[in-house]
C-alpha cells in the first residue's frame, strides 16, 4: 500500500511540474519605461541588424541624424517634442517626422503601461508603437493591427542623452 502511495505521489509531481511551460519566453515590459524614456534626448542611429522577423529597419538620411526627440510625461497630457537638428531635410514623405508629427514640433500620444506602446494623436485606431528601452537604446517598432492594411512594421533606432 504505501508503494501505491508513493508510486502516485511521483506521477502526481511529475505531471505538475511537465504543466509549467518554462520554454516560451515572456516579453516583460519593465515598468519604468516612462522614466526611462522620460530621462533621456533621443538621437536617430542607423543598426546594421539583420531582423528575422517582418520588421524593416528604418534608412535614415544624413538631415536626419542630427534631430532629437524628448517625450514628457504628465498626469493629463504625453507629448513627444520634435527638435530639427542644423541640416534640414527636404520634402520626403514616409519619414519618420512626417508620420508623427505632421508638420509640427510636438505630438500627443497615450502610453500603454501593460503593453509598453504608444499611440499618437494622429494615428489611426490599428496604429501603434512598441517602445523597446534598453538603457540609452530606444527601439520603436511601428505596429498595425488591421488585417486589410498592407503595412511593412518598420524599426526606428535611438541612442539617447541624458536629459538635462
Amino acid at each position: 500500500m504505501i508503494k501505491k502511495y508513493f508510486c502516485g505521489v511521483a506521477i502526481l509531481a511529475l505531471f505538475s511540474n511537465c504543466s509549467e511551460d518554462s520554454g516560451t519566453p515572456i516579453l516583460e515590459i519593465p515598468k519604468d519605461v516612462q522614466k526611462q524614456l522620460g530621462a533621456y534626448v533621443w538621437y536617430h542611429i542607423t543598426a546594421d541588424i539583420k531582423d528575422e522577423n517582418e520588421y524593416a529597419n528604418y534608412k535614415l538620411l544624413d538631415c536626419e541624424m542630427d534631430n532629437s526627440y524628448h517625450f514628457l510625461f504628465q498626469e493629463n497630457l504625453n507629448q513627444l517634442n520634435f527638435d530639427q537638428g542644423t541640416k534640414v531635410c527636404k520634402a520626403n514623405t514616409g519619414r519618420f517626422e512626417q508620420i508623427v508629427f505632421k508638420k509640427k514640433n510636438s505630438s500627443n500620444f497615450t502610453f500603454n503601461k501593460e503593453r509598453g506602446t504608444i499611440k499618437f494623436e494622429d494615428q489611426d485606431q490599428y496604429s501603434s508603437y512598441l517602445a523597446v528601452v534598453n538603457g540609452d537604446k530606444l527601439v520603436l517598432a511601428s505596429q498595425n493591427n488591421n488585417p486589410a492594411a498592407n503595412a511593412v512594421p518598420v524599426k526606428y533606432y535611438f541612442k539617447g542623452v541624458k536629459a538635462q
